[in-house]
């Protein structure tokens, strides 16, 4: 069965997103009545490469371009692993509820226009922008400009969305459990086949001593069970240069269909990880902390523990990066975060 036959079978009602077929996309844009029937598609391109989901930039003969995104029931990169099909209603609900404060909206592609049904979205084109992921070729540091600006965000993001001063609330439960799955135990199930050795000769060692240390798995299953339970403050909930784009008119930053209220130590936790991952000097880390004021009472020792799980996720889990780290120094980083997750 291919893919599109798995979605009208899962999804009678919807459209598919089919970037083979642009003509289709077309007469859907008219008849939902987000583009004029006057307007044709002269280019329709990948806009990203996401784990999660399938995006396009849609360009028309009057020189406009969009952004189209579809959530399927499946993660785009890894179609045999099912996936809630709504999150791009999480993602639209997200936008809608931040657009009134100008800190997260500036930062964020608008909202154009949504269709529950079909689980797509239609999203301001930020034009050429590339997202952070090439800070992991460990070569370069991160601007000042832009960590101030990812701390800045988070600082109005955990500040102003708070649960006793929001008539909102987003629990986003199946997205949790999904990605739960993938942060705290496939990466630590000795059964799960996942090929560490192809990756870094050496890796599926580290992977294994791990899982023989009952005290960080023991903290990992404490874990585990803070980020699964509801919590006040509202999160970005994937909180890594994948998600973050540099454009003409600064950082912007998307993904936002992990979103839940939770814990302000998780999204502080991951960017930590990430600047670990991406070896950005001491220096960088401990400014970020400085410049987020966000939280009302914030946890240093409970942010190192997130930050640890999710050094070891990226590293012995499924969501691999574009690292260029040796088996050495992924020992290293491996230690450090089973020294995070026990300190705390």
């Amino acid at each position: 069965m291919t893919l599109a036959q798995t979605f009208a079978e899962t999804l009678p009602d919807a459209f598919f997103l089919d970037p083979e077929q642009p003509s289709r996309l077309e007469a859907y844009l008219h008849a939902q009545g987000w583009v004029a029937p006057a307007r044709t598609i002269v280019a329709l391109s990948k806009a990203g490469e996401g784990n999660m989901n399938l995006t396009l930039r849609v360009e028309l003969d009057d020189g406009t371009r969009h952004v189209v995104k579809q959530s399927r029931p499946w993660a785009e990169k890894f179609p045999s692993v099912p996936a809630p099909a709504d999150r791009a209603d999480i993602e639209a609900l997200f936008y809608r509820q931040t657009a009134s404060l100008d800190a997260i909206a500036q930062c964020s592609p608008r909202l154009l226009a949504h269709d529950p049904v079909s689980h797509l979205l239609l999203l301001e084109d930020l034009g050429p922008a590339g997202d952070l992921s090439t800070l992991y070729a460990g070569d370069r540091v991160i601007a000042i400009s832009t960590l101030t600006d990812l701390a800045d965000y988070l600082t109005a993001l955990h500040g102003h969305f708070h649960r006793d001063r929001c008539d909102f609330y987003i629990e986003n439960a199946t997205m949790r459990a999904l990605n739960a799955e993938h942060i705290f135990r496939f990466p630590f199930d000795p059964n799960n086949g996942f090929d560490l050795d192809a990756i870094t000769p050496g890796l599926a060692q580290l992977g294994a001593q791990c899982v023989l240390d009952e005290s960080l798995m023991a903290a990992i299953r404490a874990l585990d069970a803070r980020y699964r339970a509801n919590g006040d403050t509202l999160l970005h909930g994937d909180f890594f240069p994948g998600s973050f784009l540099t454009s003409g008119s600064g950082v912007k930053v998307i993904d936002t269909e992990f979103c839940f209220f939770g814990e302000a130590e998780f999204d502080l936790g991951v960017l930590q990880a990430h600047l670990l991952l991406a070896q950005q000097p001491d220096e960088v880390i401990d400014s970020l902390f400085r410049r987020y004021q966000g939280a009302e009472r914030f946890s240093r020792s409970l942010c190192d523990q997130y930050a640890g799980v999710e050094l070891l996720r990226r590293l012995l889990g499924l969501a691999q990066l574009p690292l260029t780290l040796d088996l050495e120094q992924k020992r290293a980083l491996v230690e450090q975060a089973r020294l995070m997750l026990l300190r705390g």
